[in-house]
């Protein structure tokens, strides 16, 4: 049997240090459907071990001009606990977010996600 490719990289393997400062975080997923010819809201909720907190303001400071103000943050998770992809819409605490961006560190066995409040 083939070793995967993280394994024979020596990347570190993130998911023993994640087990010390992650917690439960529950997000609904929100995508559209056709429901008797109207669009309607769709809300998938699931629940992974993670973390969320805010941007660095030097993250922050990346971001387009018009952008810089509104709330970011940034969701880190264990590889395969979920597949969010850019623009979907999520809503975590009662605030609906949007997925701008999706890095893949697989090899390091996490993914990082960077949020935005969604236009209300």
């Amino acid at each position: 049997m083939a070793q995967p490719l993280n394994q024979l990289s020596g990347m570190p393997q993130m998911a023993a240090a994640f087990d010390g400062w992650t917690t439960k975080i529950t997000l609904n997923v929100v995508t559209q459907a056709v429901v008797d010819g109207f669009v309607t809201d769709v809300i998938n909720t699931f629940t992974f071990n993670g973390t969320i907190q805010p941007l660095s303001p030097e993250q922050i400071a990346l971001k387009p001009d018009g952008q810089r103000s509104w709330e970011w943050l940034q969701i880190h998770v264990i590889t395969g606990t979920n597949n969010l992809e850019t623009n979907d819409r999520i809503v975590y605490n009662g605030k609906e977010y949007k997925v701008m961006s999706v890095k893949d560190y697989s090899l390091n066995n996490y993914v990082e996600y960077h949020v935005v409040s969604d236009y209300e």
